[in-house]
């Protein structure tokens, strides 16, 4: 009997939620200089007026200076959301056992670079000597800056963990898959 991939709850509603945040947050990035404050298209991100003064990363520091990764960690935001929607719909929507397992690989490998690429943006950070938020009081710094990334890195590391172990179930029930072949 095939394997039959049952989506997470939590995960494809974090996907589905995330997706969300995360396309509006690309999307003020790759719209910059025009979603700034004062810009024709600032209504659209009205808060990251407040966050762009958190994050230089995100405000008019960084644009300044040219710096090529907010844009670039945009544009792979906007893939992961694309890997996203595939887990989505091949965990609800197609009935091949096949495809479905698929799409549980698209999702862990999506998980997988939300996790990284967060856990990368916050060592730029520390590795930059606190470069784009190290002006911060201690309370913005906690409160603004590190605790909304929190659900980015934890909840993608448990997206991570919860697929891989369905996957493994997944490879577990193929027969033969527990015993060693002997070879001639």
């Amino acid at each position: 009997m095939a394997y039959y991939y049952k989506p997470i709850t939590l995960v494809a509603a974090w996907f589905l939620l995330s997706n969300i945040l995360v396309t509006w947050d690309a999307s003020y990035v790759l719209s910059r200089p025009h979603s700034f404050p004062g810009g024709k298209w600032h209504f659209l991100w009205k808060p990251y007026a407040l966050y762009g003064e958190i994050d230089y990363v995100y405000g008019l520091p960084a644009f300044e200076v040219s710096d090529g990764f907010p844009s670039a960690q945009a544009f792979m935001t906007l893939v992961e959301a694309v890997f996203n929607y595939v887990y989505l719909f091949t965990s609800y929507f197609c009935t091949s056992p096949c495809w479905r397992l698929t799409g549980a690989i698209i999702g862990m490998m999506s998980a997988t670079s939300c996790f990284s690429k967060t856990v990368l943006y916050m060592l730029c950070e520390i590795f930059s000597g606190y470069k784009y938020v190290g002006h911060n009081t201690w309370f913005r710094f906690v409160f603004l800056y590190i605790m909304p990334s929190g659900p980015w890195i934890f909840v993608s590391l448990y997206s991570m963990i919860a697929i891989a172990k369905q996957l493994h179930g997944a490879l577990m029930s193929i027969p033969d898959a527990t015993t060693e072949k002997k070879t001639k």
